[in-house]
């Protein structure tokens, strides 16, 4: 059920991706997945390296480079379901939930374009559903999964570290905070630090990378 909504999700969007021409910034990250590096002036490297798998897997066509976005739009449909399970939603309220993301608008909108906000609400809500999974079963070991995709949301976009900051401070107010002193922790904190974007040259790469933009090298072929 939760499968069939989250397909109607993706064939939406692959229907519709080439109703709407390149958008600026995406003509930004497939010039920055030209020039690969650990980080850019004005973002962290996930993207660029995403751009530049779906222009070597699928081409530079509109329907080759937002079939990932809309990829992370099915998983976040079928996420949203999968949580509402957890929590002790019955199969209509699992169907709701999936139903109101795939109708969202902020959703239908941020996933029809090759840009860091199609995927930072999967991170988002991958991380919420460990952590629900975490504190209903009281198993810390979730923090190993809960850092690895916490550190691939962080080299998407710098915000999911409001997310970290925000559970960690939810989790200090209850009694749920015996989960944060335990010897998973440091282990999910070190692996989402070994994820974190490279700087040094990030500067000038990115800046690089951004006066591409305007040679035909880096534009669609």
């Amino acid at each position: 059920m939760l499968a069939s909504v989250a397909l109607a999700q993706l064939a939406l969007h692959l229907v519709l991706s080439g109703r709407y021409g390149y958008w600026i910034d995406e003509l930004y990250f497939l010039a920055c997945g030209d020039h690969l590096a650990w980080g850019y002036v004005d973002m962290p490297p996930l993207i660029a390296a995403v751009a530049r798998a779906s222009r070597l897997l699928l081409g530079d066509s509109l329907l080759a480079i937002r079939f990932l976005p809309a990829v992370s739009g099915a998983w976040l449909v079928f996420l949203a379901g999968r949580i509402a399970w957890e929590v002790g939603g019955g199969r209509f309220a699992q169907l709701a939930a999936a139903v109101a993301v795939l109708v969202a608008p902020v959703y239908l909108a941020l996933q029809g374009v090759l840009t860091m906000n199609a995927f930072e609400p999967l991170f988002w809500m991958t991380c919420a559903w460990i952590s629900i999974r975490m504190v209903r079963r009281e198993d810390a070991r979730c923090w190993l999964p809960f850092g690895l995709v916490a550190g691939l949301g962080f080299l998407n976009k710098y915000s999911m570290a409001f997310f970290a900051i925000a559970l960690a401070v939810g989790l200090l107010l209850t009694a749920q905070r015996r989960l944060l002193f335990t010897r998973w922790m440091p282990a999910s904190s070190s692996g989402s630090w070994r994820c974190r974007p490279r700087h040094g040259h990030a500067g000038i790469s990115g800046s690089t990378s951004f006066a591409s933009c305007a040679s035909d090298s880096c534009q669609p072929r």
